[in-house]
């Protein structure tokens, strides 16, 4: 239902600069440089009606996406700063985050992330807002140290801000965790 409600509000404020009018929209899967062994993105799609106008910021995008699990991975709260925007908010089904708050949290956190591989990535924009959507596995431990295997649904808001995507807003769609045992 937000994202419903905030799908048809950004759609709405769209900038038709880049827009292609009378253009149907296609989606374009965009082959990604693994260049981070612990955070796996092979490829995402594109829905446009101007993929060649978006490619770029495209990728833009998918560059902070990356830089996401490695701030939580190395607790690096200089690296959150740089990529979440000002009005950042986190909502997952027990937790709601301000973007100060996220980071604290995410940066004294005793759980461990080792990898994470993404799945069905989705992109699209509207104007200055782009909606991202995707599936994530992440293996590591809870804060107890048990091993385990965490999947995840996502939806993320990006914003250019300063001239530079940002993220803008997560929102966890479905969670699943699978604990290890021990031998």
């Amino acid at each position: 239902m937000t994202i419903s409600f905030a799908v048809c509000l950004i759609s709405c404020q769209q900038d038709k600069q880049t827009a292609a009018p009378g253009k149907d929209f296609v989606q374009v899967v965009i082959e990604v440089e693994n260049t981070t062994p612990t955070v796996d993105i092979p490829n995402f799609t594109l829905i446009s009606n101007n993929p060649e106008a978006e490619r770029a910021d495209a990728i833009e995008i998918l560059k902070v996406k990356r830089q996401w699990p490695l701030a939580m991975q190395q607790k690096d709260s200089a690296l959150f700063e740089s990529i979440l925007a000002k009005n950042f908010s986190f909502r997952a089904d027990d937790e709601f985050f301000n973007r100060s708050d996220y980071i604290k949290d995410r940066v004294a956190g005793t759980w461990e992330i080792d990898t994470v591989r993404y799945e069905n990535l989705a992109l699209q924009f509207f104007g200055e807002t782009a909606l991202l959507t995707y599936r994530n596995t992440l293996n590591g431990a809870d804060e107890k140290g048990q091993p385990n295997i965490e999947h995840y649904t996502w939806a993320d808001m990006y914003t250019r801000e300063n001239g530079a995507w940002k993220i803008l807003g997560s929102h966890c769609i479905d969670a699943r965790v699978e604990y290890l045992t021990l031998k």
